[in-house]
């Protein structure tokens, strides 16, 4: 019965394109969420760009009071935008370098927008003002992630330095802390993480905001946003031992996550909307 069980489900992974939306049948198959559950209210904030031809949301981040975000345009290329909060429109837009087709996460470091890229298994480094100025890319440089499935990102603060968390989808199920300017230099991220953790499995954003790092995954019907403490990330090794409260997620496809100091952003790639949710 196992053995038939487990045939089943490596035939469905060949001929399920999983990469393609990043979500699926396979959540089923994830740890179940926690016991230590927190309240959020949801507030939709209207469609994403092109979500009427499934051109599916990805990474978004907050800065200097605008939403950056990006989408996928069934992988043969990754538009950013920038919106505005209030109004939700579309202010400016540039396509990411040839070969980032599907962003999944963006970051801010307070001077250079990262982003990186699930089919190339990149963190890109880019002049945002530029490129929106402009109307195209502005590349600083980038690197190889050492992924396999490079899904999000965050900048976070770490004994003095600053890093770049990325994490992994489905393959390895690691977040890796990397020294980005040094990674950048020397072209990967290999020789340059700080450490890791395993995350619960197809992590989809990354946040760090008020001490705590916090990881949005696929779940068997709602999905969740862990709220993680780095220091136990950092002595466990492990999301599920780190983690302070859950919450869930505003649907089923939930995607990267952004704090704009109050509440915090986020997309669903199954409804095509963004949400924006505040802690109760």
């Amino acid at each position: 019965m196992h053995y038939i069980t487990l045939t089943l489900i490596l035939i469905l992974l060949t001929i399920i394109p999983i990469s393609a939306t990043r979500f699926g049948f396979i959540s089923l198959f994830l740890k179940k969420p926690t016991s230590r559950q927190g309240n959020i209210h949801w507030e939709d904030k209207g469609p994403t760009p092109l979500g009427e031809k499934k051109y599916t949301p990805q990474g978004i981040t907050w800065i200097n009071g605008k939403i950056i975000f990006a989408n996928t345009w069934k992988n043969t290329r990754s538009r950013v935008y920038e919106f505005h909060p209030a109004t939700m429109k579309i202010l400016r837009t540039f396509d990411m370098p040839e070969g980032a087709v599907h962003t999944s996460g963006l970051a801010f470091d307070g001077t250079y927008l990262w982003g990186v890229d699930y089919r190339s298994n990149r963190a890109y480094c880019i002049d945002l003002e530029l490129s929106l100025v402009e109307g195209e890319v502005k590349l600083i440089g980038s690197f190889e992630t050492s992924l396999k499935g490079t899904s999000a990102c965050c900048i976070i603060p770490w004994e003095g330095d600053t890093l770049l968390a990325i994490s992994d989808f489905m393959n390895s199920r690691q977040t890796i802390f990397v020294k980005m300017i040094e990674a950048l230099k020397a072209g990967t991220a290999a020789g340059n993480i700080v450490f890791t953790y395993k995350n619960e499995g197809f992590s989809q954003g990354l946040e760090y905001f008020d001490g705590f790092l916090y990881e949005s995954e696929n779940k068997a019907g709602k999905n969740i946003v862990n709220k993680m403490n780095p220091k136990l990330l950092r002595e466990t090794h492990d999301a599920r031992k780190s983690i302070v409260v859950q919450y869930p997620a505003p649907g089923s496809g939930v995607e990267d996550l952004a704090w704009d100091g109050d509440g915090i952003w986020t997309s669903d790639e199954h409804v095509f909307k963004f949400f924006r949710g505040v802690f109760k």
